[in-house]
């Protein structure tokens, strides 16, 4: 594990469950492998020293692919491939899916890794950015699934692992148009779960915290990037209360992108995974463990009243 694995307790696999014994080669097309879990992945999957993944690591644009190479350096076009694909275009998925299907001839494990954040006030929120959320964090998810379901079950086999969030499972203030796309991913993905299992097709939610990346470093400064122009002062006021509490928890709360991708690992190697895995054990264990026992919802709707308790405290 990274180094936020002791400091955050990560999730581990349960040293119950059975692993896969005598794996072949299995073909892995990853979506949005240029940075954050998505890299993590995409690398720690190829550099696997039993050479049991190929891997098609896909991202929009081909000139941000520096990091991967880098982190893949010895097994670059061997068993990592690095290929152009943008999830918000049908075309772009047919074509990058085609050509794996060409090369391999089967596609064994998507991960469907691609997405954005948006932190705002959902009343302020500009409509063409909300849009572009949703088509990649949403229909870009169902593009890619759409496109590879078809070949798995020919394949009578296979293997769906969408990155989701702990925000999919629990409301995040400020956050709720990013957590709406997650709590849609996480909907379609259970929904689904139980047909393609008829074809030996499993699915996998993975549920990280916060993750260390540019974007969440950036955290304590966000207002700055948020239009509020048009809101009122008290809503200014809990924004600047909730990013202060959000900051200090995500300091101690964070994983970094390697955390998340050693659990992707071990959940792609079980010989039956579960529908989800949290991989930040103390919101599994507090946070989500507390929303399910509150079937009123009512701590949720208290959340903003907690942090500016906690600010006027710190």
């Amino acid at each position: 594990m990274g180094s936020g694995a002791s400091k955050n307790e990560t999730f581990q696999v349960n040293e119950a469950e059975e692993f896969e014994e005598n794996l072949s080669q299995r073909v892995v097309l990853v979506t949005g492998s240029s940075s954050g879990v998505g890299l993590a992945v995409a690398a720690l999957l190829a550099n696997d020293p039993q050479k049991r993944f190929k891997v098609y690591a896909s991202m929009r644009n081909l000139s941000k692919k520096e990091a991967l190479e880098e982190a893949a350096q010895g097994v670059l076009g061997d068993l990592l491939v690095i290929i152009q694909l943008d999830v918000c275009s049908d075309q772009s998925v047919k074509d990058a899916v085609d050509e794996v299907m060409k090369k391999e001839g089967r596609i064994d494990i998507l991960v469907n890794n691609a997405g954005m954040g948006l932190f705002c006030v959902a009343e302020c929120a500009n409509m063409e950015k909300v849009k572009s959320l949703f088509d990649t964090n949403v229909f870009g998810l169902i593009r890619m699934t759409n496109s590879v379901v078809p070949h798995m079950k020919k394949q009578q086999s296979g293997h769906i692992v969408n990155i989701s969030s702990v925000y999919g499972l629990i409301g995040l203030p400020f956050g709720e148009l990013y957590s709406a796309t997650k709590f849609a991913v996480e909907g379609f993905t259970e929904s689904y779960a139980p047909l393609l299992q008829k074809f030996n097709i499993r699915s996998t939610l993975i549920e990280p915290g916060p993750i260390a990346t540019e974007f969440a470093v950036k955290a304590k400064g966000i207002r700055d990037d948020i239009d509020i122009s048009s809101t009122d002062d008290q809503t200014k006021s809990l924004l600047t209360s909730y990013l202060q509490s959000y900051y200090h928890s995500f300091k101690n709360l964070s994983e970094s992108p390697t955390d998340v991708a050693d659990i992707v690992k071990k959940v792609l190697l079980l010989k039956n995974p579960h529908l989800r895995y949290q991989t930040n054990k103390r919101y599994r264990q507090q946070e989500i463990a507390a929303k399910l026992l509150d079937t009123t919802g009512d701590k949720i709707v208290k959340l903003l009243d907690t942090s500016e308790a906690s600010t006027k405290t710190s």
